[in-house]
């Protein structure tokens, strides 16, 4: 399911860092285990296993601001309105609706890092109507994909969309949140039986490289390069799913890979 969670400024305060993805995923997890302890101890330490990895399924978006303005010498986002929102989806059953807007709303949480802080409060939450999805559809970035890939030597690498291993990987990752999900509600078996399915994936227009820094001002900074972009796909409507709602891509959880349906279906 997903959210849309609208957020009001408080306190004096108006400068947030302009990587703020590990703040606000950090902030999700907090405000989530002041509501229910045990569901935000599962998110965060165990996940979903398959594969010998964990999969938190969920994803975000960046953070829509009723009026801003970006300092980029500072490395700063003014936030000069007061409103603003951002969507979360959970690979969750729709029966769990309320329980996820019991858990955000009237909760308060801080944006910030050691040079600047933000208060915030969710003043509303409401459920988004999930697209109709078939087996050909068209997306737009809410926020940067984020693929990698290991190397034999060691390190890895951060896949841009043209790369041609780029969609095998995709639909990989999807394949495990896929199997990930079948493991804890005792599925018999994943909708495509574990096997990568035939699929396009075709990247349409400009796309845009993103650095997001984790961690940072600390000693385990860490900086990530995710892609936003349009594409297009064609894979079973199974992993369009899971896609939409757990995030296309790696660290789904950590603000990567929340996509909007652009233009309805191809």
């Amino acid at each position: 399911m997903r959210f849309r969670i609208h957020i009001n400024k408080f306190g004096q305060e108006s400068f947030l860092p302009i990587n703020y993805q590990y703040e606000l995923s950090a902030a999700i997890y907090k405000t989530i285990d002041r509501a229910d302890s045990d569901f935000s101890r599962f998110l965060h330490e165990e996940g979903y296993l398959a594969f010998g990895n964990k999969f938190r399924l969920f994803t975000f978006s960046r953070i829509f601001f009723e009026q801003f303005k970006v300092i980029k010498d500072a490395g700063r986002i003014h936030h000069q309105g007061n409103a603003a929102f951002f969507e979360i989806s959970f690979l969750i059953d729709k029966a769990a609706e309320e329980f996820i807007k019991g858990l955000f709303l009237d909760q308060e949480f801080v944006l910030g890092d050691k040079i600047s802080r933000v208060f915030y409060q969710i003043s509303s939450i409401e459920a988004v109507q999930p697209p109709l999805f078939k087996e050909n559809m068209r997306y737009r970035c809410l926020s940067p994909v984020f693929l990698r890939r290991k190397r034999s030597g060691g390190g890895e690498d951060y896949l841009h969309p043209e790369n041609s291993h780029y969609g095998i990987l995709l639909m990989q990752n999807l394949l495990s949140k896929s199997k990930a999900y079948e493991l804890a509600n005792q599925w018999d078996e994943s909708p495509t039986g574990g096997q990568i399915p035939d699929f396009e994936f075709t990247p349409i227009g400009k796309i845009f490289k993103n650095g997001v820094k984790i961690k940072q001002l600390t000693e385990k900074e860490t900086q990530l390069i995710g892609y936003s972009f349009e594409f297009e796909l064609k894979a079973p409507v199974e992993l369009h799913e899971i896609g939409y709602h757990a995030g296309f891509g790696h660290l789904g959880s950590q603000g990567f890979g929340c996509v909007e349906v652009k233009g309805g279906v191809v």
